[in-house]
């Protein structure tokens, strides 16, 4: 029977669990404690197992880390929930046969409320419990090792009775007569013929044995009444011992519980202070946050609406300048659309210019038969006339001015070109086109 049962769930409080159980051993023994991957043979039924352990455990340790409550299964079902849950049986268990059930709250884990927890592990919210941190490890295991002493103590002192009992129940009568009592083996009969003669003397030797052992039978008897009235003053006695230490152990089991509710009450009540204290710290720092977010959203706001009215300052400044912009644009285009304009009405007053002095170097004349009709012709800085010609070689006749190509112009010229294509200059015949043309011009003179 070991005095200190620890459960814990392994994705929970599996190294705090296995500290602890090592620290345990160490003060009270391993015979003392009992934890799961230790405590079990190989090929034992460990429900079985944990199941005897916790019927016959003097306390159990609950390892409550963070996890411990909302811990689900594969499924996602909250594992207390389930009824086959090892961590809901051993603590169930424990409660069910009154056995003091102390929680361990590691990881900085807090103590579950009743109405979080299935109908039989309510009873767990209202059991004191300790916590182990970190940083105190060392002290906060000593102050529960102090409070699982008297449990310890009291679970050896019932397992030291048990094997007493157990050891008395095992001596028989039998086994305490003394050897001479024993039956004896026995011999071998002589030959048929020797024990035939000697059958007298045998029976009356087996009587006189017979009247001694029953004279030394009934003074074994009377020992063994005497032994048993010792044993059973004795054990008076030790009962009376045993119980009033048991009483001692009561009661100062009774002091260190009291003890130990006062330093836990007391822990408590600092640590509710602690707590008190760092939630209106926190609410300070709140505050504080709150209050300087509050600022930050005015500044923000302010350098917002800063901003703002800067963009619309500069998209005001932009619009004028656009406007100004466009303003010069237009102006600027007026007045090159004005000064393309006045240079096309030039360029066309030029071209007419050009067009009417060109018109009037080639003037139009029917000219008379035999080489008569419409002719347009002109007269060269040399003086010779020249008719409208595309080869240089025959006048256009009947071609009026507005349908010459002035591109194709190739004029014929009186005079020596005339004759070097037509073997006359075009003067010797004063009906020749070459010499009215020639006779007009002296006339407009």
């Amino acid at each position: 029977m070991r005095a200190v049962f620890i459960s814990y769930r392994r994705d929970d409080t599996e190294g705090q669990a296995g500290r602890l159980f090592d620290d345990l051993t160490r003060h009270f023994g391993e015979d003392s404690v009992f934890m799961d991957v230790a405590g079990i043979e190989p090929g034992r039924d460990f429900r079985r197992v944990i199941d005897e352990q916790v019927a016959s455990c003097g306390v159990l340790l609950a390892m409550i880390g963070k996890n411990w409550l909302d811990a689900v299964d594969e499924s996602g079902r909250r594992r207390l929930e389930d009824p086959t849950d090892f961590v809901r049986l051993e603590t169930a268990s424990a409660l069910r046969r009154d056995i003091p059930v102390v929680p361990v709250l590691v990881h900085g884990a807090r103590m579950p409320r009743a109405e979080q927890l299935p109908e039989d592990l309510t009873e767990l919210a209202y059991r004191n419990g300790v916590e182990l941190s970190h940083a105190r490890w060392d002290s906060d295991v000593q102050i529960l090792v102090k409070a699982l002493t008297p449990y310890v103590e009291s679970s050896q002192k019932s397992a030291n009775r048990v094997e007493v009992s157990n050891l008395s129940q095992s001596l028989t009568p039998a086994a305490r007569m003394p050897a001479s009592t024993a039956p004896r083996p026995t011999k071998k009969r002589l030959p048929t013929l020797i024990a035939a003669s000697v059958a007298v003397l045998v029976i009356g030797a087996g009587g006189y044995v017979w009247h001694r052992n029953s004279v030394e039978y009934a003074e074994v008897l009377r020992l063994a009444e005497e032994n048993r009235k010792a044993a059973e003053e004795l054990a008076a006695k030790k009962r009376a011992g045993a119980k009033a230490a048991a009483d001692a152990l009561e009661e100062k089991k009774r002091a260190e519980e009291k003890a130990f509710v006062a330093e836990a009450e007391a822990k408590k009540r600092a640590q509710e202070i602690a707590l008190a204290e760092k939630r209106e710290a926190e609410r300070r720092e709140r505050e504080r946050a709150a209050a300087e977010k509050l600022e930050a959203e005015r500044r923000a706001r302010e350098i917002a609406e800063a901003e703002r009215r800067e963009a619309e300052k500069r998209e005001a400044e932009s619009r004028t300048r656009e406007k100004a912009l466009a303003e010069e644009r237009d102006r600027l285009r007026q007045a090159r659309d004005k000064g393309l304009a006045d240079e096309r009405e030039r360029m066309r007053q030029a071209q007419e210019r050009t067009a009417a002095a060109q018109r009037a170097r080639w003037p139009s004349y029917r000219f008379p038969s035999p080489n008569g009709g419409l002719l347009v012709y002109t007269i060269m800085p040399d003086g010779n006339p020249a008719c409208a010609s595309y080869d240089g070689g025959g006048c256009l006749w009947g071609v009026t001015y507005d349908q010459l190509d002035f591109k194709r112009m190739k004029p014929l010229v009186c005079g020596a070109e005339h004759r070097a294509r037509w073997g006359t200059t075009g003067y010797e015949d004063p009906k020749h086109w070459c010499s009215l043309a020639r006779k007009l011009r002296a006339d407009r003179r």
